[in-house]
């Protein structure tokens, strides 16, 4: 990854965004016991970016992260709202309202569609979980769930993110992964993913992989 973003000056972030088609997936919080790397090197502290990207004249294709000020440069670059955070410490009144790029400030108590705010949950929580995306798949997924956040998320949506958390590399569900985090993080927040569960027995797929 780093020799493709090695991203540390506003010149180098410049000519990425000539090069690269950039779309931010996630703005999510850094846990404890967690150690993650920015795509400048430096070791990330707080709160973290993890972006997409896409070569304009190749297959090249991937995510990367980066703290807040090299984000909020490469949000500017290519005219993108900033994301509100993802904290999955927080309660869900600040934790998991819309991002702002979607230019609707509703939270998902009074508006989302339950299950659509459960598909948008473990989105995130993924990128938590593994510090990475895998390509733009969670990010076209997201944003069409953000886009329709009062429907019901379709099949191929559900199906798509469960297959995605299945290729974990200790085939652990997320809720087990979630368990993991709560030793060095008690303060997390019990997420659910019932409705997920159902729709995938509607759509008679065997096994669930949201726990």
């Amino acid at each position: 990854m780093f020799g493709i973003f090695l991203c540390r000056s506003s010149e180098v972030r410049e000519k990425l965004v000539q090069e690269y088609d950039i779309k931010p997936i996630a703005h999510v919080r850094l846990l404890n016991g967690q150690e993650r790397r920015s795509c400048t090197k430096d070791l990330l502290t707080d709160s973290y970016y993890c972006f997409s990207y896409r070569a304009k004249n190749g297959d090249v294709a991937g995510t990367f992260l980066c703290g807040t000020y090299a984000a909020n440069h490469f949000l500017e670059l290519i005219h993108h709202p900033k994301l509100k955070l993802f904290d999955p410490l927080a309660s869900e009144t600040t934790g998991a309202e819309i991002s702002e790029g979607t230019n609707r400030n509703a939270g998902f108590n009074d508006t989302w569609h339950p299950a659509a705010k459960q598909l948008f949950n473990a989105i995130n929580l993924i990128v938590i979980c593994w510090g990475q995306a895998p390509g733009g798949v969670l990010q076209k997924i997201k944003d069409e769930i953000e886009r329709y956040y009062k429907r019901e998320p379709l099949p191929r949506q559900i199906k798509a993110i469960n297959t995605i958390i299945s290729r974990d590399r200790g085939g652990r569900s997320l809720q087990q992964m979630l368990d993991e985090l709560r030793n060095k993080n008690n303060k997390m927040r019990n997420f659910r993913f019932d409705l997920l569960n159902e729709a995938l027995i509607k759509s008679k797929i065997e096994k669930s992989f949201f726990g």
